[in-house]
């Protein structure tokens, strides 16, 4: 009989760790072969009691240079369609990435719980914005900002380029020019602590 192993064990590469009758194998980290679950690499395992589903962590997902489901992402826009909008990120996670080749779309009804009629109502070309990564598309994310912490961070003003002061749940004025103008906001909009200069 095999041994079972337990609860954050550190378990290696190609080591059993059970069968699929008594858990749920994480398809990242394990592998199944007839019925029973081997471990993918080196690292710590957690079992979740409730859910049955084993996973291994290791310190390098800390250091992770790739863009996975549920990633929180911080980038810049870069263009407006008709029903989406396009964003280059270098942010994932709270960690910078130089020369990032990362790129994701938000559609207009990823944007808000509320209704957007036009996409300028709630996004401008240069806002700095944070997003979740939802879904895979080849090369290219989609992406949300569904969510209080979601949305704008940093916006110029579409006139004169003075950084906007938030006057609103979704409303920003200018302080130099007084221009007013609507975004779809992150709650805590000119109060972010990540480097936005890139």
């Amino acid at each position: 009989m095999k041994e079972i192993v337990k609860d954050g064990e550190i378990v290696a590469t190609g080591q059993y760790l059970g069968v699929v009758e008594q858990f749920l194998p994480d398809k990242r980290t394990t592998f199944v072969k007839d019925g029973e679950i081997y471990a993918t690499k080196t690292g710590m395992l957690q079992i979740d009691k409730d859910k049955r589903e084993l996973e291994i962590k290791t310190h390098q997902e800390k250091e992770r240079k790739t863009v996975r489901m549920g990633d929180i992402v911080i980038g810049t826009l870069v263009f407006l369609r008709k029903y989406s909008v396009g964003i280059t990120f270098y942010i994932i996670n709270r960690k910078l990435h130089f020369n990032s080749s990362y790129f994701g779309n938000i559609h207009v009804s990823n944007i808000s719980n509320r209704y957007i009629k036009k996409i300028e109502e709630a996004f401008q070309k240069t806002d700095i914005l944070r997003a979740k990564v939802s879904k895979q598309e080849f090369n290219e994310y989609e992406l949300t900002t569904v969510g209080k912490n979601l949305g704008v961070i940093h916006a110029d003003c579409s006139r004169c380029g003075t950084t906007l002061e938030r006057i609103g749940f979704n409303k920003l004025r200018c302080p130099f020019c007084g221009n007013l103008e609507t975004r779809k906001l992150a709650e805590d909009y000119g109060d972010v602590s990540s480097n936005l200069i890139y």
